[in-house]
């Protein structure tokens, strides 16, 4: 009785769409293995920011995903076009061609001019799911960038992309936690030297006096390659070890739900936002549906097909689901009904006649049975065991 009072409640179709979800809706983390520089980068478009001198409001982030080397492009305008021609004359003309491209579902990202690009340069473009940022790794440069952008505009609101590329060094030159390198170090093989050097005063080591340059030139180019070598063996080591135990940390907080496709779910309805002011109503449901799973891109991603009216949700991270309850009242009904059937045909078959005509209960049949059978009629009683805790108040629990 309680299971069915459990499932009874829990299929309330109001309650599911309205009351809030105290279990952790968390799935465990993904890890994305990357072995070289600039095999994936990230990107996302900040702003808009106060309009400069220079007319610039947005700023294009992109970073890579094994150094965390940043590059910073103030921009005017955020179309398809704009990316494009930056990532050509400033990116790939630097670092050569990425595998991936790691990046939100903007319209500059989704178009289809953006998407041929991709696919003329053999580039496999990786989006993230919807109101899931923390899939891609620019959104954690964004965080860093943006406390240091706002405290630079304080004084000067109309100058800050004047200054972005000094913020750009500081990030570069800083020692990131998960590598445990500066990322200038990981793409150069050597700490480029500062304004703090100069305060210093720190000794630099002169070339020494050579009448073949060739020579110099070779032993520069066999020290830089043994340093970088070593250094990404140490950097894929430490990476490792950090992001499991980033992962670990991450996944106490989790909870291993599988989805399948075809299940049917609610979606979380993300807080509607102008600027940093929420604009939701306080009595608006907190999730939508019932809604279908179509197809799974990732273990923890899945294209969701809205019922109601037929509307495709978009990639949708299993952290915004949770499982659907569908009505039981039906099923209530069907049970009665067939029990009231099994129960007529058990009253017609009740009796049996024997070879003399007299008539016999199927219950004494069912005795004889159990008196005939030593270990059913040892048996004690089934009971079904119950996994849900009874709670009671602490003022009924004794000391």
């Amino acid at each position: 009785m309680r299971k069915d009072v459990f499932n009874y409640i829990s299929a309330c179709q109001l309650c599911q769409q309205f009351k809030y979800n105290n279990a952790p809706t968390a799935s465990p983390m993904q890890l994305h293995s990357v072995n070289e520089p600039w095999h994936t980068i990230g990107m996302d478009i900040m702003g808009p920011f106060p309009t400069t001198a220079r007319q610039k409001r947005f700023l294009l982030v992109i970073v890579d995903y094994f150094t965390r080397w940043i590059e910073l492009f103030p921009l005017n305008s955020i179309t398809s076009s704009d990316i494009t021609n930056i990532l050509t004359n400033e990116i790939f003309s630097r670092y050569g061609l990425p595998k991936h491209i790691v990046s939100d579902n903007g319209p500059q990202f989704i178009s289809n001019l953006f998407k041929n690009f991709c696919d003329a340069l053999g580039i496999k473009q990786n989006l993230t799911a919807n109101y899931h940022p923390q899939s891609n790794m620019t959104e954690r440069v964004n965080r860093t960038l943006k406390p240091l952008i706002a405290i630079y505009a304080q004084q000067q609101p109309t100058s800050w992309d004047k200054e972005i590329q000094k913020l750009a060094y500081a990030i570069r030159t800083a020692v990131n936690e998960t590598t445990g390198e500066t990322p200038a170090f990981m793409m150069f093989g050597r700490d480029p030297r500062g304004p703090l050097d100069l305060l210093i005063g720190e000794r630099t080591e002169e070339a020494r006096p050579t009448t073949n340059e060739h020579v110099q030139i070779q032993e520069y180019k066999k020290n830089l390659i043994n340093n970088l070598r070593y250094a990404y063996n140490i950097v894929k080591e430490h990476a490792e070890i950090e992001k499991l135990k980033q992962k670990d940390k991450y996944d106490r907080h989790t909870t291993d739900r599988q989805y399948t496709e075809g299940d049917l779910v609610w979606v979380a309805i993300p807080t509607r936002q102008i600027g940093e002011n929420s604009i939701a109503g306080k009595l608006q449901p907190h999730y939508q549906g019932p809604c279908r799973l179509i197809k799974q891109l990732t273990p923890s991603t899945f294209t969701v097909l809205r019922i109601n009216d037929n509307v495709q949700l978009g990639a949708t991270n299993t952290d915004r689901l949770k499982p659907y309850f569908g009505p039981i009242i039906n099923k209530i009904n069907t049970t009665a009904t067939e029990n009231d059937q099994t129960t007529n045909e058990r009253q017609r078959t009740t009796t049996t006649t024997n070879s003399n005509g007299e008539s016999i209960d199927d219950d004494l049949n069912l005795e004889n049975i159990k008196e005939n059978n030593p270990s059913t009629r040892n048996a004690p009683p089934q009971r079904r065991v119950s996994n849900r805790h009874h709670r009671v108040p602490i003022r009924y629990i004794e000391n």
